[in-house]
């Protein structure tokens, strides 16, 4: 209907416009920056840029706001159909907040919440292949957990408001039951991090922080294999208020790469629903609360399929946070699962119930902080967490504490040039853990103009995942009494950025050892268990943007991460790909918008002698969006164009090539 009426259209189509913010001084991209034009609202990218859509016509004022610079506004007309391209040059000035200066830590990555929604539907899809990030899903509907320079799901900590997203049991996040739009910016630490962010951050951290306002949106979308869904949000005062469902389809068909010249069959009990719930007040004192609900069906494997079981998950989650020269924060956590199968192709039904509560809490202040020529802000810090859990899937007894003390800093000086230094120092107690664990990390950076060189050296540890620890044995699995914290004895990365009119690069190196990394293996019964292994992880990350028009926005970025067992001629540790590579493109002339992205996961083995590894495989993804109005937008998208059918782990394959709309509606 559209295209059949082109001048009807053209003379509705709305308005954008379009600009990148910089630093005045150094012309360096500034990123995080807050854009707002009428109710329309934006986050400068990492390379400055941003979009803004769906614009009311006419002559409004386009505002640009961040810490450290001048409030930047401009009287600007914004006319029907017609593209306006602005370059914000914001002016650096001396802030103090509360008294603290605030300083960015050297090596950080930023990406906006406006690319986001563009990349995919929730973080899952919009975070893979972003920066070496690899997500690891267990088929339609099930979670998918991000991995980061080798290390597996539960050594990446995923922060959301600054409470973490982990699950405190298996220790992994599920990027899935984020949605894109309902976050303003994500930013990512990589690396040995725990002594800056806390346990479970071995490999890295990703920072989520959500909109502040939302507007009263709501989408609806619907895929192939029978998947849909819904979603909605928006803010009443200072509260915002999200809600979505999903459904998946309960059968789909696969390759079978057992079947000995390849096969298909139909994946079958592979559905589920998933219910996700938010609310956050925007006050002195900020609260959050979240929930969630699953119930889906659990296949197993390709080679032993299960059509009868199930598994209910339930999460609540409360948490509040002070900010200023004294912080604050404290959580609440309730979690409960049931996976039962009254007839299991192998061995007795079973119906387990497993729940648990967790409590954090932390404070500390920061204050500034002057050595000789470098100033900045300094603070000290302490935390605590207890939990306990029970039912049919834990030993009796099964609780769990863990305390911290903290330090760091973050020192700047120079002008021309910027000097910075962050170093951070932690202890950790825990129970069973008679010594304090010392990790201590210092980051350094150095910018003149648009180049910018970082390096960093430290080490990290934290408790092996409560799963491994609690969990009660039984058939072909037994617990580990001697099971020793995970730590990186060190770590050394360094990196280099540059940041071009039109063009962006960027590359990092790092280089470690991992002492006790925890792996699940079989003994010469095979009887299997969580085991401590030494290993080394070395390899490193490169990343190109070119932007060769205000519409046209092209990314690419290349990681190798080789993480071996510590013996002679150590093999790859399992299910960690040594090589990801990821390109994406995205085109938006006037009210059109245009994507694609590909990913390529390297190969990965399914046991310590590095044999048998998991073929290769590639991704691709195209999306077309259409602004029909102000207010309503449509987004047509092809996942998995090529129909891979990817297989992560062995036996857990996706649906393969899956079509999807989506309607967008934000009122006024």
């Amino acid at each position: 209907m559209m295209l059949a009426m082109p001048l009807p259209v053209a003379a509705q189509a709305p308005a954008r416009v379009l600009g990148r913010v910089v630093d005045g001084s150094t012309g360096t991209p500034v990123v995080a920056a807050d854009v707002r034009l009428a109710d329309e609202h934006a986050t400068s990218a990492s390379d400055g840029t941003f979009i803004l859509v769906a614009i009311t016509t006419g002559r409004t004022t386009l505002s640009v706001r961040r810490i450290g610079y001048t409030p930047w506004t401009q009287v600007v007309d914004v006319v029907p159909g017609l593209d306006r391209t602005i370059v914000v040059e914001l002016k650096p000035i001396p802030l103090q907040l509360d008294s603290v200066t605030v300083v960015a830590t050297p090596g950080e990555i930023s990406i906006s919440g406006e690319e986001l929604a563009v990349r995919g539907r929730d973080l899952a899809r919009a975070l893979d292949g972003w920066e070496g990030i690899a997500v690891r899903r267990t088929g339609s509907g099930g979670p998918a957990e991000p991995q980061l320079r080798g290390g597996g799901p539960d050594e990446v900590l995923v922060l959301v408001d600054g409470f973490a997203a982990n699950d405190p049991f298996t220790g992994r996040a599920d990027l899935a039951r984020i949605q894109s739009r309902e976050v303003d910016h994500v930013t990512l630490l990589p690396g040995a991090q725990t002594v800056r962010e806390g346990a479970r951050a071995i490999a890295g951290v990703i920072v989520v922080e959500t909109r502040r306002t939302i507007r009263p949106e709501g989408s609806a979308w619907m895929a192939s294999h029978g998947a849909r869904g819904f979603r909605a949000a928006g803010s009443t005062g200072a509260i915002n208020l999200t809600a979505a469902t999903e459904r998946y389809s309960d059968r789909f068909s696969y390759d079978i790469p057992e079947v000995r010249g390849g096969g298909s069959g139909t994946r079958l009990n592979a559905g589920g629903d998933l219910y996700t719930a938010s609310a956050r007040l925007e006050s002195p004192v900020e609260v959050s609360l979240r929930g969630s609900m699953s119930d889906r069906d659990l296949p197993g494997t390709t080679t032993n399929p299960t059509p009868t079981a199930t598994a209910h998950d339930r999460t609540v989650f409360a948490g509040a946070r002070g900010r200023g020269a004294l912080q604050w924060s404290g959580s609440l956590q309730w979690l409960e699962t049931r996976a039962a199968d009254p007839s299991p192709p192998t061995g007795a039904a079973y119906d387990s119930y497993t729940h648990g509560l967790g409590a954090t809490i932390e404070g500390g202040f920061r204050s500034n902080a002057r050595v000789g020529g470098w100033s900045g802000e300094a603070g000290l810090g302490v935390e605590g967490r207890g939990d306990r859990f029970g039912g049919d899937g834990v030993r009796d007894g099964a609780s769990f504490s863990h305390a911290a003390f903290k330090a760091d800093a973050a020192l700047h000086r120079g002008a021309s040039a910027i000097w910075t230094l962050a170093p951070a120092f932690r202890l950790d107690v825990w129970t069973g853990q008679g010594t304090p664990e010392v990790s201590a990390r210092l980051d350094a950076g150095w910018q003149r103009g648009r180049t910018a060189i970082t390096a960093a050296v430290g080490s990290a540890v934290t408790p092996p995942v409560l799963a491994d620890l609690l969990f009660r044995e039984g058939v072909g699995v037994k617990l580990n009494p001697d099971l020793r914290p995970e730590r990186v004895r060190w770590e050394a990365e360094a990196g280099v950025r540059r940041d071009l009119d039109r063009v962006t690069v960027s590359a990092r190196f790092f280089l470690g050892r991992v002492q006790d990394m925890v792996v699940w293996a079989p003994d010469f019964r095979f009887i299997w268990s969580p085991r401590n292994f030494d290993v080394r992880r070395r390899g490193g990350e490169a990343s190109i943007g070119l932007r060769p028009s205000p519409t046209l926005h092209l990314d690419g970025t290349a990681a190798y991460s080789a993480v071996t067992y510590d013996i002679p001629g150590g093999a790859q540790v399992e299910y960690r790909p040594r090589v990801t590579y990821s390109l994406a493109a995205v085109w938006s002339p006037r009210a059109w918008s245009a994507d694609a992205r590909w990913h390529r996961i390297g190969q990965r083995y399914p046991n310590s002698a590095g044999t048998n590894p998991r073929p290769a495989f590639s991704l691709l993804d195209i999306g077309l969006e259409r602004h029909i109005t102000d207010a309503l937008g449509l987004r047509l998208q092809v996942s998995d164009l090529t129909d891979t059918r990817a297989e992560f782990i062995a036996g857990y394959p996706t649906p393969g090539r899956t079509f999807t709309a989506t309607l967008n509606l934000r009122l006024p």
